[in-house]
């Protein structure tokens, strides 16, 4: 199980962003598709290509992820970096994100990949955030109780987020269990407000300025 504060890694990624997971999913489908039997190559491939090139070159993803790059300058980019050194697979799933101008969330959709990748051979990756570091004990009870819960072999991923106040966000793929104080506070609030309006809705003779009664 790896654990690690949740502000590290590539700035730009969002770790929640569930529409952008849902969209990554659909790219990677098509590309584990493409690749047929290949397809765990071209998992490790991908996830290659952002350790060893995005992490090392954000500036890189940063022409990626830029509206004022043309489409056809960023497909001639990744001709010249990386026509013989990915395989046509994985070089095609690039220009269809780039004619799509999804490019810049290439990490996105090699997450995606490599989580369906795992769950087709009975894993699955599930990332989880708690307010503080995780002891090794609740380490471990939380990867036995996800793996009873799931019925396969999770790979757990803890990051850390103070924000969360306490409690715990756990996240499989597009799927997202909030437990945490945050949320749980930010929802009795919720509450409170639309009992108001409710009350003010119901009741206004109670809201009447009187002060000019004696």
């Amino acid at each position: 199980m790896t654990q690690r504060s949740a502000t590290s890694g590539a700035a730009r990624e969002t770790v929640f962003d569930v529409d952008t997971e849902k969209l990554a999913r659909v790219y990677a489908q098509a590309g584990l598709g493409a690749a047929g039997e290949n397809a765990g190559e071209l998992v490790k491939e991908l996830k290659s290509l952002v350790s060893d090139v995005l992490d090392k070159h954000p500036q890189l993803e940063q022409v990626f992820d830029s509206a004022l790059v043309p489409q056809e300058e960023k497909l001639g980019m990744l001709d010249r970096l990386f026509a013989g050194q990915l395989s046509t697979t994985a070089l095609n799933l690039l220009k269809v994100l780039a004619k799509h101008g999804r490019l810049g969330q290439l990490r996105y959709v090699v997450r995606s990949a490599s989580a369906l990748w795992e769950l087709q051979n009975n894993r699955v990756q599930v990332q989880v955030q708690t307010a503080s570091e995780l002891s090794h004990e609740l380490q471990h009870e939380l990867r036995e109780m996800l793996g009873k819960a799931l019925g396969c072999e999770p790979l757990v991923t803890t990051e850390i987020n103070p924000d969360l106040i306490g409690g715990f966000v756990v996240r499989m793929g597009d799927k997202v269990f909030d437990a945490s104080t945050r949320t749980n506070l930010e929802r009795t609030r919720q509450a409170m407000i639309a009992r108001a309006i409710e009350t003010i809705q119901n009741q206004p003779s109670h809201f009447i300025d009187q002060s000019g009664q004696g």
